[in-house]
């Protein structure tokens, strides 16, 4: 017995102006309570640095940092550490990689 087939009936066409109950503008907070919130989250908690910024100033000391001081620093993993390495290059900065008399590498800004 052969399967039968549907046949295509032809989709409704859409209607383009659909009214919405909802309004199309949103409420806005004001001014005062935005402004009382961001000064509530500085006082309570301040700002700590970022880990990237923790890698800049590492880096940046005369004898730059092993990646072992990049590791203990971040609490990253070795090659989350090097991609951060790699990400300060793509970013324009110059990375200087340096042995030490024991064998390890030490990476440090190049001075601009």
């Amino acid at each position: 017995m052969p399967k039968s087939r549907k046949t295509q009936t032809p989709e409704p066409a859409r209607k383009t102006a659909r009214k919405s109950a909802k309004p199309t503008s949103k409420p806005q907070a004001t001014k005062a309570a935005s402004s009382r919130s961001s000064r509530a989250r500085s006082s309570a908690a301040p700002m700590r640095p970022s880990k990237k910024a923790a890698i800049v100033a590492l880096l940046e000391r005369p004898n730059g940092a092993a990646i072992g001081d990049l590791i203990e620093a971040t609490g990253w993993q070795t090659h989350s550490v090097r991609a951060a390495l790699t990400g300060l290059r793509k970013e324009g900065k110059e990375l200087v990689r340096d042995k030490d008399a024991a064998g390890v590498t030490h990476y440090r800004l190049a001075a601009a």
